[in-house]
Order: structure tokens, then C-alpha cells, then sequence
């Protein structure tokens, strides 16, 4: 067992153990930095859908499922989110890699974090209890969706939030971190080299774990409780700036994509 502190406190790797992390590109959104950050940055960015791939003894496990082959055939997302500008190249969508993962872990329920799920048939996924309402209905029928009830006095805590041990070896923590969505979760990822911190949309881009914010009108538009991703924003800025171990991962950084061959 390797516990947690319940406070807030940078979190140490588990060098003693067979876990390691793995962060591939499942899709890539071609956007404007307009879009991404507020305070005058623009120009062309290609942010990506990462996906981190978790090697754990027990079974592979996801943070997150990007999107998958259902986009490459244009059959998700649809209506609004269907004029995106996406894509997924031939090859990347995460079941092209990852092969019967035994779970996978959401941060939330928008599209581009649940697309890839309709290429794993059956297998369990964890989401906020708040998110799985969210997720479309043909989603849920595919996989098995487990509602995880993230409040103080339900679960634990650790890290100053609620959390959950998720295989109870304390490797792999599942935390209540709302605000982007109402269900929204990060996972902390104990690695035998370090630390990893995914923390979904809380902050798209390693800017937003500084000092900049989405646009105000974007924010407006996706973020369901401002006052509670202020204070998950403020919680993730905390180890970004204090646990220099720790590889806090922003859901769609720029430097964190994968490179071309």
C-alpha cells in the first residue's frame, strides 16, 4: 500500500513498483490560441487529445479515451461538436494501440475524452456521478459506466480533495475535482519514475496552470460551475508550482503531443 497525505502535499512515485505511464495522441483539434487562452495569444494550434496509457500489473488502465475510429468515419460527434475541426490519423485512435484495457478512468464527459470508448466494446469506465447523465445513450449501451460518487463524507480524501484508491494499492487515485463539468475528476498516477497528475479540462493547456484563463465567452459556453472550477483550477495550479516532480498534465497541451516519426 502506498497512502496518500490527506491535505495538500506533492506526492512521491513509487519506485518499488511495475507501474509506468505512457501519454499518446488519440485525435488532435486544429483550433486558433484564441480560443485557448484569453490575453491576446493567437495564431494556428493543433491541441491534442491525450490519453494516458497507465501499465499496471493488474492490467492496462486509461486516463481518458481521446477520440477513436468513429470520428475518422464521421459518425461521432454529431451536431454541434460535428463542426469541430478534428482529426484522428489513421493508426492513433488509442484501440489501434492499446489492446482490452482493464479499465478506463474520464475526467469528464465531453466528446473529444469519451469518443475513443465505442472501439473498446464492454469495458468498465469510470466517470464523475454527475457526468454519466452526460454521456450519450448509444456510449452507455456499449460500456459498462460506473457512476463514482466523488463528495466528502461518500469517499476519502487525499491530496485535499475526495478521492477513491482505485485498485486499493495506492498507485492510482481518482479525485473529485469539479468545475469544468459538474462531475469532473483528475487522477494521480504513482509511476515508478514519477508522479503523474492528469487533471482533464480543469486547465487545457500548461498557460492556464500559470496565469491565464480561457476566453471569458468560451468559459461561458463550456464550464458548468465557475465558482467550483475556480477553486480545482487553484488546486491544480498548487502542484504545478510547488511539486516540480510531479508532471501535472494539462488535457490538451501542445508540448505534451506526440511527435512525428
Amino acid at each position: 500500500m502506498f497512502p496518500l497525505p490527506t491535505e495538500m502535499a506533492c506526492p512521491a512515485p513509487t519506485p518499488q513498483s511495475a507501474v509506468s505511464v505512457e501519454l499518446i495522441t488519440a485525435g488532435v483539434q486544429h483550433t486558433d490560441w484564441a480560443q485557448v487562452e484569453g490575453g491576446g495569444r493567437t495564431g494556428a494550434v493543433d491541441l491534442p487529445y491525450l490519453v494516458g496509457v497507465v501499465r499496471h500489473p493488474s492490467g492496462t488502465v486509461l486516463v481518458d479515451s481521446g477520440l477513436g475510429k468513429t470520428t475518422r468515419a464521421g459518425t461521432f460527434p454529431r451536431g454541434l461538436f460535428a463542426t469541430f475541426d478534428v482529426e484522428v490519423p489513421e493508426g492513433k485512435a488509442a484501440a489501434e494501440r492499446v489492446a482490452s484495457p482493464r479499465l478506463v478512468l474520464l475526467t469528464h464527459n465531453h466528446f473529444d475524452h469519451v469518443g475513443g470508448l465505442f472501439d473498446f466494446p464492454g469495458v468498465q469506465v469510470w466517470a464523475g456521478l454527475d457526468d454519466t447523465g452526460g454521456l450519450p445513450g448509444d456510449l452507455r449501451r456499449a460500456v459498462n459506466v460506473v457512476g463514482q460518487d466523488l463528495r466528502d463524507g461518500v469517499v476519502g480524501r487525499a491530496l485535499g480533495v475526495p478521492a477513491k484508491d482505485v485498485l486499493g494499492d495506492g498507485t492510482i487515485w481518482y479525485l473529485g475535482t469539479p468545475g469544468h463539468t459538474r462531475g469532473s475528476a483528475s487522477v494521480l498516477v504513482r509511476a515508478a519514475d514519477r508522479p503523474y497528475l492528469f487533471v482533464g479540462d480543469t486547465a487545457w493547456v500548461d498557460a492556464h496552470l500559470q496565469d491565464k484563463r480561457r476566453p471569458a465567452l468560451v468559459s461561458a459556453l463550456i464550464d458548468a460551475d465557475p465558482s467550483a472550477l475556480d477553486r480545482s483550477l487553484d488546486w491544480a495550479r498548487w502542484f504545478y508550482a510547488n511539486c516540480p516532480g510531479v508532471a501535472v498534465i494539462a488535457g490538451h497541451e501542445p508540448s505534451r503531443a506526440e511527435k512525428a516519426p
